[in-house]
């Protein structure tokens, strides 16, 4: 239901900055606001009100929490799962439209192409009060807090992301949303000049819209949370310059033990209101945001080698594989690693292959060792690209070829998905040549481990 609050024509400015000019119209908006209604629009000198149940800034809806969920430019699983938070500044305070003040101007719309592959962008309006509250809880609005704690763990839980690739960032007032709930869930922190003390956007006219309704000062309530984090410092990273007059005096008020402050010593060749220091701190510094958001993003995913020993692929009897899109593969010193990715079947190659380093010859008998560290025994094939022949991997396996062999392969359709094989060597014994081929069938029956495959009929035995 739409209400309609209508002003007199000479006292309209035709924006939100009507009501800041009348005490009466200040009154009616913070009993406005004080109803969880708010302005959604403006025409002929009449200011649309709605519920917060019922206002619709285009975008989804979570328990009252009003959010748009990018995601990452690619499909193809490069890396963990990722989040990035993304607190929004309060750049457009006097527009009619409630998206505006709530979601701002400024939503970073390149962000995607520039961070960590496999990241999401969770971007949260600040949907309370008549144009929001720094993204905490109100009178009106007790658990506002609460609601977008549990959009974020909800949209973490749908895409399979972990706390700890899971970064905080915003800056102004969003740097402030940012700092408070990444400091609640226990994630990563980027908070580009936080508004700690809001005062100057109120000393002439409340700008914010915010009344009394939210506190003037963040630093108390901000240090309570930093009591209790178990974050470490360097998690929790806040951007600024002793330029910025309007925010870096109150960021000091922080507990800085419990944080990392970076002073930025940057010169303002424009300093003509205190306001514009405050943003150019933002504007100016986008590579240094965007490089620390990276940072913290790929932390999970970066392993700093220190062990210099590794496995010698040089002592193996089969070259290093090719890539496949079945199989996640990774050398480390335990061996090879080898997994099943979530990939559905399609077009390639179902075969992970391995070039032997000399081909095994028809009649000529050979004794293989697959060591593994794995208790589950897989399948290899040892092939040409045509006849395929299917062995158990274990160790000290007696194998004569039918036909000169080029290569050795896992199958993907026999693998179940995040199965997992480790590969420490791989041993292939020249014994003697076979007698005849009659001898030969004899001691592959005997085996009762080889089975010939044709190349096309792999997919139609798995199926």
């Amino acid at each position: 239901m739409t209400e309609y609050f209508q002003v007199l024509p000479e006292k309209d400015l035709k924006s939100m900055d009507t009501f800041l000019e009348n005490w009466d119209y200040y009154e009616a908006l913070k009993k406005i606001a004080l109803d969880n209604k708010t302005i959604v629009g403006y025409k002929n000198h009449k200011y649309s009100v709605q519920s917060w149940e019922v206002a619709d800034l285009g975008m989804s809806k979570f328990n009252g929490v009003h959010y748009f969920l990018e995601k990452p430019l690619e499909n193809e699983q490069y890396l963990t799962n990722k989040l990035i938070v993304f607190f929004m500044p309060a750049d457009k305070m006097n527009a009619t439209d409630t998206k505006l003040r709530t979601f701002g101007n400024s939503h970073w719309d390149s962000l995607s192409g520039s961070v960590a592959k496999n990241t999401y962008i969770l971007r949260i309006a600040d949907s309370n009060l008549i144009s929001g509250s720094y993204y905490q809880s109100t009178k009106n609005f007790p658990d506002f807090e609460e609601k977008i704690q549990q959009l974020i763990k909800k949209i973490a839980q749908e895409h399979d992301i972990i706390t700890d690739n899971i970064v905080c960032y915003g800056n102004s007032r969003g740097a402030t949303g940012a700092l408070y709930h990444g400091l609640l869930g226990n994630y990563k922190v980027l908070a580009a000049d936080p508004v700690i003390d809001r005062r100057a956007w109120v000393e002439v006219k409340d700008m914010q819209h915010m009344f009394d309704l939210v506190d003037y000062n963040f630093a108390p309530k901000i240090n309570r949370l930093l009591e209790n984090t178990a974050l470490k410092p360097n998690k929790i990273k806040i951007l600024t310059s002793d330029s910025a007059f309007i925010t870096y005096p109150f960021i000091k008020q922080l507990n800085l033990s419990k944080v990392t402050v970076m002073n930025l010593q940057m010169s303002n060749p424009y300093m003509t209101d205190l306001f514009l220091s405050h943003a150019i701190v933002i504007g100016k510094t986008i590579p240094l945001q965007l490089s620390i958001i990276n940072e913290m993003l790929y932390e999970t995913d970066i392993i700093v080698e220190q062990n210099q020993y590794l496995i010698n692929t040089d002592d193996w009897d089969a070259f290093l594989p090719w890539n496949s899109a079945y199989f996640d593969l990774h050398l480390t010193c335990e061996g090879l690693i080898i997994q099943r990715n979530s990939n559905q079947i399609g077009e390639e190659n179902v075969l992970l292959n391995f070039m032997l380093k000399s081909p095994m010859n028809v009649n000529d008998q050979y004794k293989i060792n697959i060591q593994t560290d794995e208790l589950q025994k897989q399948f290899v094939y040892f092939h040409d690209n045509i006849i395929f022949e299917e062995i158990k991997v274990d160790k000290n396996i007696k194998f004569s070829p039918k036909k000169q062999v080029q290569y050795l392969g896992f199958n993907a359709l026999f693998w179940k998905s995040n199965e997992k094989l480790t590969i420490k060597s791989i041993k292939i014994i020249k014994k003697s040549k076979m007698k005849s081929s009659k001898s030969n069938q004899k001691s592959s029956k005997k085996n009762g481990e080889i089975t010939k495959y044709k190349n096309k009929s792999i997919q139609q035995r798995a199926e």
